[in-house]
């Protein structure tokens, strides 16, 4: 993978713009990131801890590679840089949530912006294989949701508060979504 200053075209006009681009000769990294990350979790779960959360880098790497996305790494000046990746051929910021376990736990920061957001399931049929689902998760079902019995998920970031949901099990279930795409870690896939 590589990193190099690009343009993006944002709401707030072209910004200059550190990504990271992914290929395929980086799955091989990544798929071992990731077995890393099972290991430890076989390993804190012996000692009956819970496991710690998939590592944003490679959640948002997995979904580069297969979404022919970018990853944005560090702030834009001038510009709100609170999404993940970015898609050059459609100009959209994109917010990638991930779980490792199901029902998800997902929390969003007040000021966090997409244009699309993705939900990738790596506890797939209940295993850790390498794996992932991809769903779209259309925006209207996230900013209307409500996330307690009085406010919803827009009305919790104009207060400048963190929204804190399961995509899973409120949005995905009920609304019937399924995924767009299958990934694969596997650097043979």
């Amino acid at each position: 993978m590589k990193i190099e200053e690009v343009v993006l075209e944002l709401p707030e006009g072209l910004k200059k713009a550190n990504v990271q681009f992914f290929t395929h000769q980086d799955r091989a990294l990544l798929y071992d990131i990731y077995n890393n990350w099972v290991e430890l979790s076989a390993q804190l779960k012996n000692i009956k801890s819970r496991s710690i959360n998939l590592p944003e880098g490679l959640s948002e790497g997995a979904f580069c590679l297969e979404m022919n996305s970018v990853r944005v790494v560090g702030n834009i000046y001038g510009a709100n840089s609170s999404f993940d990746c970015y898609n050059f051929e459609k100009k959209e910021r994109i917010q990638v949530k991930a779980c490792s376990v199901i029902p998800d736990l997902t929390s969003f920061g007040p000021d966090s912006v997409w244009d699309r957001l993705y939900f990738l399931n790596f506890y797939r049929e209940g295993k850790w294989d390498g794996t992932f689902d991809i769903y779209l998760i259309k925006n209207e079902l996230i900013y209307s949701h409500n996330v307690n019995r009085l406010q919803t998920f827009q009305q919790q970031q104009k207060q400048q508060r963190r929204p804190r949901l399961s995509i899973w099990k409120e949005i995905i279930i009920p609304n019937k979504i399924i995924p767009i795409k299958t990934g694969n870690l596997s650097p043979t896939s």
